[in-house]
């Protein structure tokens, strides 16, 4: 997987503005969405804060979006069930040729796997 830096540039705005969006409507009691560029994608991540702390107690990844250079797709992961460190295919929308659709996903979270 190669993503060209014009991608890269824009995955990360897109991520930024996921993670601003989400962060300004949930209280901080619920943890404040993170992301961090990883090769080739994002990884996003949850924080949860101690009710009397301004630093994260602990991060739990939640989704990984990756794009595939061979067909072309992003392609959206969540951490195992019974393994945190493996990922699978989210069930919903695994992939698609529309990085909006899955940020869109990502954010709206609407079958709460994510957040």
């Amino acid at each position: 997987m190669t993503l060209i830096q014009m991608s890269q540039c824009r995955l990360e705005r897109c991520a930024e503005m996921v993670c601003m969006n989400r962060n300004k409507s949930i209280p901080v009691e619920l943890g404040k969405s993170l992301f961090e560029t990883i090769p080739d994608g994002v990884l996003f991540s949850n924080a949860h804060y101690l009710l009397d702390s301004t630093f994260s107690d602990y991060t739990n990844p939640v989704a990984k979006v990756e794009f595939d250079s061979l067909d072309k797709t992003w392609h959206l992961s969540i951490p195992s069930e019974d393994d945190e460190s493996q990922w699978v295919p989210y069930p919903f929308l695994s992939q698609s040729h529309d990085l909006t659709a899955i940020m869109r996903e990502i954010e709206k979270d609407p079958k709460a796997y994510f957040w």
